[in-house]
């Protein structure tokens, strides 16, 4: 009984792709999926880094495709659809990670940032899932998971426009499970708390520690999530043992929106 209920979390023979893979949430959800049985394929805005990460994966034995991918440049976003399809030819997951943070008050807010904001973190996980439906179309199991955050639910001071983008992003998210589960492709968001990764960690020592501080009792367990815990919750959209479910939005942030 064990074994069967373990087999439903497995991943085994599925491709994944997870953009922005290469350090953070999305570095973590590879290396999950690839533990779990994955073909995994990462992207990062640097050719060198994105290889570096496929390479560790590759380095527990699992499969890995490392690719360039600049996320908000539809000419990027075209060659890496067209280099998944010619070398890999499937696809069964699709987890759109890739995300700026620029924090800024509204006021001091220019166009030239709203718009790259909404080209990263909207249009490019928007028209990926569109031009990768044809592949996610010809699998038995096909789940796309959106990274959003809990911004996206409860809007902050001072990221007004990437809570915006992450708003948009979970509505998307409903919409697309609505046309494209009866196609046979579950779609989901998964909303992150406060998470333990360079993305928002201060470098300095003294300010990180206050930081970390000042997060963590924001939420009930009175600390920051490590990034291995997010990417288990992405696991388990992915798997069978999610099968049931579409359309949702699961919240994994210490109770934070609690």
């Amino acid at each position: 009984m064990v074994a069967a209920a373990d087999s439903a979390f497995g991943l085994e023979g599925r491709v994944a792709l997870i953009t922005g893979g290469t350090r953070g949430i999305g570095a973590a959800v590879a290396l999950e999926f690839a533990a779990a049985g994955a073909r995994v394929i990462v992207t990062g805005r640097e050719a060198a880094r994105a290889e570096e990460a496929a390479a560790a994966i590759r380095a527990s034995g699992a499969e890995a495709l490392g690719i360039q991918y600049t996320a908000g440049s539809m000419d990027s976003l075209r060659a890496l659809v067209a280099r998944i399809t010619q070398e890999v030819g499937r696809l069964d997951i699709l987890v759109n990670n890739a995300a700026i943070l620029k924090p800024h008050f509204i006021e001091k807010l220019g166009v030239a940032e709203f718009d790259e904001l909404f080209a990263v973190n909207v249009r490019a996980a928007l028209f990926l899932t569109q031009a990768l439906q044809p592949l996610l179309l010809q699998s038995a199991a096909a789940a796309i998971i959106n990274i959003t955050a809990a911004g996206g639910h409860a809007p902050m001071a001072g990221i007004g426009a990437y809570c915006a983008t992450k708003a948009a992003l979970i509505n998307l998210t409903h919409t697309l499970a609505k046309e494209w589960t009866p196609k046979g492709i579950r779609v989901n968001a998964l909303t992150p708390g406060s998470v333990a990764t360079d993305m928002i960690l201060p470098r300095d020592a003294a300010r990180r520690e206050r930081f970390t501080a000042e997060m963590a009792a924001q939420n009930l367990m009175n600390r920051l999530a490590e990034p291995q815990e997010i990417a288990r919750a992405a696991r388990f959209l992915a798997s069978e043992a999610a099968s049931f479910i579409t359309g949702q939005t699961l919240i994994v942030d210490g109770g934070y929106l609690a």
